[in-house]
C-alpha cells in the first residue's frame, strides 16, 4: 500500500522536532501513529461459530 501524508509547515516542524528528540525517523513516528489510530478505530465482527463467515 502506498500513501502520501501531507502536513502543514507547523506540523512538519513538530514532527521533525519529535524525531530528533526520540532519535527515530519521521517515517517511523508517522507509521506508528497511524497504526495506533487504525487499531483503536477498527471494529471486529463477533463470530458465534468457528465456521467460515460468508458475506453475501
Amino acid at each position: 500500500m502506498a500513501w502520501t501524508l501531507r502536513l502543514s509547515e507547523d506540523e512538519e516542524a513538530a514532527l521533525s522536532a519529535q524525531a530528533a528528540m526520540e532519535g527515530r525517523s519521521k517515517h517511523e513516528i508517522a507509521r506508528d501513529a497511524i497504526r495506533t489510530y487504525i487499531t483503536r478505530q477498527k471494529t471486529w465482527d463477533e463470530y458465534l461459530s468457528d465456521g467460515p463467515v460468508v458475506y453475501g
